[in-house]
């Protein structure tokens, strides 16, 4: 029995805004049988053989071919490394082809999977240009999106948003309640402080200065974004001067989210959308059975902790290894508590399954901050919500209802 192979988050920030530049290749090439386990590439060994930081528009599809090209050329030695995303086991019927694509998006690594007829592979590429159209407009590192002009805008004016820029705000929003603020989207001055951010990849000598983290932390509150709508339509707006929103800790699942309702809508039932760390599960495979989903090792690349089986739900992990640094011999994690200021360092990585994307993403990321104490209760609350923690130790504890309980690595 093969086993599944883990997907993981990339790290990927681009030094220029990304924009979306794809168009729909409705011509498709023959594609790959998923009698045997299918690869795909880890975002973050991409990493190393794509450089998205020279991308531009006129260079994509150029760019995206010889990637694809390279990609199945590496295909069985990385499969064998483990260094894959997911594995369909299932066999193909006339009726119900599998079709796959991805991209450089979201300053991660994209994948959309789906069986169908030969007019899903099209639909597929119309779902990433989707999702480029989300992150055109929540990219908070583009000075032309709506974020970018929120944060512009902060302590001054309101400003006019999309309604799926309110949507993603307002979401946002509810999670942050939801964890008292330990999911904090205006988290955004404490990681340029802590240099966890695109011009800045990680501090190399010491902690920030108190006075510096004091007047950090004066800007950070989500309450203080007001969302409204009037005649005009919806806006926003940050209260005070110096705020920034950060939408890596949401952004993500929420654009996965609108590409499955995008794939729905279509007459595409069954599919996987995967964006850095988080995974949105769509039906099932042609069998009925559900997808299988490995679980990263925090500490090991090769190897993974348990396999979940999703159906109509989504799945996402923060881990201290996705960015991270050492100073004075303590490590520092990419993940700042919004509370204290402080890169967290009591977990090593959390694993939520919950009924969306952008569900799953803002509670990893809570579920982080919060540890595994404060953390499980939490969840315990929240109808169709499980977790899964690993603990600065290596102790790995679960919710009641995480559905494999049995640890194989």
């Amino acid at each position: 029995m093969k086993k599944p192979v883990l997907y993981s988050a990339c790290p990927m920030r681009p030094s220029r805004p990304e924009r979306s530049t794809r168009s729909c290749r409705c011509q498709k090439s023959p594609r790959q049988s998923c009698s045997t386990p299918e690869y795909v590439l880890r975002a973050r060994f991409f990493c190393c053989l794509y450089n998205v930081d020279c991308m531009n528009s006129a260079t994509f599809i150029a760019n995206l071919v010889c990637r694809i090209a390279a990609g199945f050329r590496l295909g069985c030695l990385l499969q064998c490394a483990a260094m894959a995303s997911f594995v369909f086991a299932a066999g193909l019927t006339d009726a119900a082809q599998f079709h796959h694509t991805t991209g450089p998006l979201l300053h991660t690594f994209v994948e959309i999977k789906a069986y169908g007829d030969n007019q899903t592979g099209c639909v597929l590429d119309q779902a990433f240009v989707e999702m480029g159209r989300i992150n055109d407009l929540l990219n908070n590192y583009d000075p032309s999106s709506e974020i970018s002009a929120i944060n512009a805008a902060a302590g001054s004016t309101s400003v006019k948003v999309s309604p799926e820029t309110f949507e993603a705000l307002n979401e946002a929003k509810k999670y942050a309640r939801l964890s008292s603020g330990a999911f904090d989207f205006t988290v955004g001055p404490l990681v340029s402080l802590w240099g966890f951010n695109r011009e800045h990849p990680g501090l190399a000598g010491d902690d920030p200065d108190a006075r510096l983290l004091k007047q950090a932390l004066r800007l950070v509150d989500y309450r203080a974004l007001k969302l409204g709508a009037d005649l005009t339509g919806p806006h926003a707006r940050l209260k005070h001067s110096g705020m920034y929103i950060d939408v890596g800790a949401f952004g993500k699942g929420f654009a996965a989210d609108r590409a499955l309702a995008f794939l729905r809508d279509r007459g595409i039932p069954n599919a996987l959308v995967a964006a850095g760390g988080t995974i949105c599960a769509a039906g099932s495979k042609p069998d009925n059975q559900p997808w299988q989903i490995g679980i990263r090792h925090p500490r090991n690349d090769s190897t993974f902790l348990t396999v979940i089986a999703l159906h109509d739900q989504s799945v996402s992990t923060s881990g201290d290894y996705e960015k991270f640094y050492y100073t004075a011999g303590k490590r520092r994690s990419h993940i700042i508590d919004p509370r204290t200021g402080l890169p967290v360092s009591s977990v090593q990585s959390v694993t939520v399954i919950a009924p969306s994307g952008i569900a799953s993403d803002a509670l990893s990321t809570a579920l982080f901050v919060l540890g595994p104490g404060d953390g499980l209760r939490l969840i315990e609350k929240l109808p169709g919500c499980e977790a899964l923690v690993v603990t600065a130790a290596g102790e790995v504890v679960f919710s009641s209802g995480w559905p494999q309980k049995t640890i194989i690595y």
